[in-house]
């Protein structure tokens, strides 16, 4: 079942969308912000709002550095519903 309002806020901002569909694999800011061709705090920002959704986590929360975010199992389901409206 598709969560309207979800995708709704995925869609409405470029730099979400780009983000969400960049994670194929788990990544550090700076490779998504090169990759998305993105300011790292528009990637720190949008990671965060991400974060909130519950549709990406941090692998390493912990850390200060190098810290690694992914899709959570909620993300990639948004992702495979995402990409046949591209």
């Amino acid at each position: 079942m598709t969560n309207y309002p979800l995708l709704s806020f995925i869609l409405r901002g470029g730099r979400r969308k780009s983000i969400l569909l960049c994670l194929d694999k788990p990544k550090i800011p700076k490779e998504i912000a090169k990759e998305c061709n993105l300011s790292i705090h528009n990637v720190s920002k949008s990671l965060k709002e991400l974060s909130n959704k519950s549709l990406i986590s941090c692998k390493n929360p912990k850390d200060k550095f190098y810290r690694f975010y992914e899709l959570t199992k909620k993300g990639r389901k948004l992702t495979d519903e995402i990409k046949p409206r591209l």
